[in-house]
């Protein structure tokens, strides 16, 4: 995938087509904020389909607003509220994402939206984000012994989709508990579950202020990791305008 964030991709830290990647966070750290970043902002476009179980359509449009023209959340959300966002069409009409609302898909209704992306464009989306996959319904059932089971399959359904469709697919999970406050680096083995299995990249997110939204890399088939987590890119963050962009002065922190 075209990058977004120059430290990264100097890290090594890069979205393949036909991988699985699984973007870990504590809840209001800025996980799907840095995923709408990471393809609104990419050098080049890349062909999208967003399905936005965990945030509404309202709360997605003003974020993509913010983040594409750099007002604040205050602004985009009332100018979505009040139904005024044609100072905003042509920049919005120049992203080739396409957002899905359901609240709880199945299987069967995602794989319906990759079908009928490429019965109107005649191709494939190059990116299929799943935000968050506990809202997905589908996989194997969980039992008492495995209660996690279900997001294993999931996976490996997911992997399937990114080698048919030649798509990366991106998806969003969450921590275990002792990491949801998202202050410090969050390892591998914070990632809730433990559905780490299949995905070939694995990011774990924290801010360690309200300014920086750390990234690391704790698994990567294609590069340098630390399953620690605390080993992490920096990248500068203004919750106002949904602002997430390469810190100059720092890559890596040890």
């Amino acid at each position: 995938m075209p990058p977004a964030f120059a430290s990264l991709d100097r890290a090594g830290t890069r979205y393949l087509r036909g991988q699985v990647s699984l973007t870990v966070a504590g809840g209001g750290t800025g996980k799907s904020a840095y995923t709408l970043a990471r393809v609104l902002k990419a050098e080049s476009p890349i062909p999208t389909i967003y399905c936005s179980a965990d945030s509404s359509a309202d709360i997605q449009l003003s974020r993509s607003i913010s983040i594409l023209t750099g007002i604040r959340m205050s602004e985009s959300t009332t100018a979505v509220r009040r139904g005024d966002i044609h100072p905003y069409a042509a920049v919005l009409d120049g992203v080739p994402i396409r957002f899905d609302y359901a609240a709880s898909p199945t299987i069967d209704d995602i794989e319906d939206t990759v079908a009928a992306w490429y019965e109107l464009y005649g191709e494939d989306a190059h990116m299929i984000v799943l935000d968050n996959v506990t809202n997905i319904r589908g996989g194997s059932q969980a039992n008492d012994d495995d209660p996690f089971g279900g997001l294993e399959s999931l996976m490996d359904w997911a992997n399937d989709m990114a080698r048919q469709t030649g798509a990366h697919v991106a998806g969003l999970h969450h921590t275990t508990g002792p990491h949801n406050d998202g202050s410090s680096p969050i390892p591998m083995s914070g990632v809730k579950g433990q559905i780490t299995r299949v995905p070939a990249l694995v990011l774990t997110l924290h801010k360690p202020d309200a300014a920086t939204l750390a990234v690391s890399t704790v698994k990567n088939r294609s590069g340098r990791s630390d399953p620690s987590g605390v080993t992490f890119v920096e990248l500068g963050f203004d919750g106002d305008t949904m602002q997430i962009t390469d810190d100059a002065f720092s890559t890596v922190s040890y």
